[in-house]
C-alpha cells in the first residue's frame, strides 16, 4: 500500500499530538495526548492491514522521517516490522510493544452538549496567530446570554490585550477555556460541541478531536 497526501498530513497532525501511534486494521487512526486532554481520530481513505495486536510506532515523527526519505514508497506490513520500498531500496521500520505506548484503548462517548456552534477554517486560523502575536495560552469562549464570541487573551490578567470575535448565538452563559497546546487541530471547518462535564469536540466529516476543557471553565446552562 501507498499512503496519500491527505494520509501523510493526518499522521504529521497526529504527531503533534503524540509521538506514539497505535495503527489498527482499517481505515480509522486514533491518538492521545501523554496528558490525555487530547484526543484525535481521523478517517483515511487507505484500508490498513496488520497484525491483530497492531502495529505500534514508538516516534512518529522518525517514522514520517524515514516516509521522506522515498518519493512515494509501497508500505507493506508484517507482524513484527513494515517494510517500505520503492525500486531496489527498502527500509525495515520494527513494532514497538504495545506496553511502551501511550494510545486510546476505549472510545469516547461525547457527554450531551449545552453549547454548540460552527467554527470556520479562518477563524481556527485567527486564533493561533493571535495567540502567537500576543504570547498566550489561553482562548476562551464566552456566552453572555445572547452572543457566543471567541476570546483570545490571558484570562488571568483583566488588563492584557484580547483578541475577540462573535461566532455565534446563545441563551447560556458560560466562560470555557481551553489552551492553544491543545488545540493542535488541522485547518477546516468544524461544528463544536461543548459539554459541562467540561469535554469540547471539534469535529467534521474526516476529523474528531476531543480536547478536555480547563478546570476553570464555568457553566451557568
Amino acid at each position: 500500500m501507498q499512503l496519500s497526501k491527505e494520509t501523510l498530513n493526518k499522521l504529521k497532525n497526529f504527531a503533534e499530538i503524540n509521538q506514539n501511534l497505535l495503527i489498527k486494521d482499517g481505515s480509522s487512526l486514533t491518538t492521545l495526548s501523554s496528558g490525555k486532554t487530547v484526543m484525535a481520530t481521523a478517517s483515511v481513505p487507505e484500508v490498513f492491514s496488520v497484525s491483530e495486536k497492531g502495529f505500534g510506532i514508538y516516534d512518529l515523527n522518525e517514522f514520517l522521517g524515514m516516509l521522506s526519505l522515498f518519493e512515494n514508497p509501497d508500505l507493506e506490513f508484517s507482524e513484527k516490522y513494515v517494510t517500505l520500498t520503492e525500486g531496489r531500496t527498502s527500509i525495515k521500520y520494527f513494532s514497538a510493544d504495545q506496553s511502551v505506548l501511550t494510545y486510546p484503548t476505549k472510545t469516547l462517548e461525547m457527554p450531551t452538549p449545552e453549547i454548540t456552534f460552527p467554527l470556520t477554517s479562518a477563524v481556527l486560523q485567527s486564533i493561533r496567530k493571535v495567540a502567537a502575536v500576543l504570547k498566550t495560552q489561553y482562548v476562551s469562549i464566552v456566552g453572555d446570554g445572547s452572543t457566543i464570541t471567541i476570546k483570545v487573551a490571558d484570562h488571568k490578567n483583566a488588563t492584557a490585550p484580547a483578541y475577540i470575535s462573535e461566532i455565534g448565538t446563545t441563551d447560556k452563559e458560560f466562560n470555557v477555556i481551553l489552551t492553544v497546546d491543545n488545540l493542535k487541530i488541522l485547518p477546516g471547518d468544524y461544528q463544536v460541541e461543548i459539554s459541562s462535564k467540561k469535554i469540547s469536540k471539534f469535529s467534521n466529516a474526516e476529523l474528531t478531536y476531543f480536547v478536555a476543557c480547563e478546570a476553570t471553565s464555568t457553566f451557568s446552562v
